[in-house]
């Protein structure tokens, strides 16, 4: 596995300290969404929503990644769940077809599957918010060196998908900066944690956009409470 801390789905590497580490892990006892509407960046994403907090990282997505959701439709009333397979020899089975994939970290290793605890358990991140959560881990090939965002639904539902980064606070998407701002990385993969909050089992898929690309990866999530 390679070398990642769970701080920012929009990093690719350890945010630099700063004196708001204090009050951002008090934030993670106050959990809530982040206001509809509210433009985000790349360090607030990095951050996990802390204001006071500086990750080094400018600006957000460009406007043209934000393009229409086109989630699929349910398969004759089947989850089409996207299959996993090894895409970079030091990390388990990936999702999709690249150049960015999620690596669900499912403790019993099915494929597809996205288990979450619901509802969240007292003391941790999602407890308050109605939202239980799954770390993902999200690595991208060195072929791609720009922007991404993720975002993401549920098919047949209107549940949303949510998406956590090291504190209490719920965001609608994650972002991540084009390697330029991000220095190196681990073999020129990037590599980032975060977790997919949901608040009911389900048909869900990501839809991930760069530059060059916009595909899906569907999953199915899993109550485990």
């Amino acid at each position: 596995m390679l070398g990642v801390v769970l701080l920012a789905a929009g990093c690719t590497h350890v945010v630099r300290p700063h004196a708001a580490a204090g009050p951002v892990h008090g934030a993670a006892r106050a959990s809530h969404t982040w206001p509809s509407g509210e433009p985000i960046t790349y360090n607030d994403i990095a951050c996990g929503g802390d204001p006071s907090c500086s990750s080094g990282f400018t600006g957000s997505i460009p406007s043209a990644l934000r393009r229409p959701l086109h989630l699929p439709a349910l398969a004759h009333g089947h989850c089409p769940t996207t299959r996993a397979r090894v895409v970079e020899p030091h990390v388990g089975p990936a999702e999709g077809p690249g150049p960015i994939y999620p690596v669900i970290g499912n403790p019993g290793g099915r494929s597809g599957v996205l288990t979450f605890a619901y509802p969240p358990p007292p003391g941790s991140l999602t407890a308050g918010t109605g939202f239980g959560d799954q770390k993902v881990l999200w690595i991208g090939a060195p072929r791609y060196r720009g922007p991404v965002l993720i975002r993401g639904g549920q098919l047949g539902g209107h549940n949303p998908v949510k998406f956590t980064t090291g504190t209490g606070i719920l965001f609608p998407e994650l972002q991540d900066p084009p390697q330029s701002q991000t220095g190196g990385s681990n073999g020129g993969w990037r590599n980032s944690a975060s977790g997919t909050a949901l608040r009911a089992p389900g048909c869900y898929a990501w839809q991930i956009d760069g530059t060059t690309f916009s595909y899906t990866v569907v999953f199915r999530a899993v109550q485990t409470r």
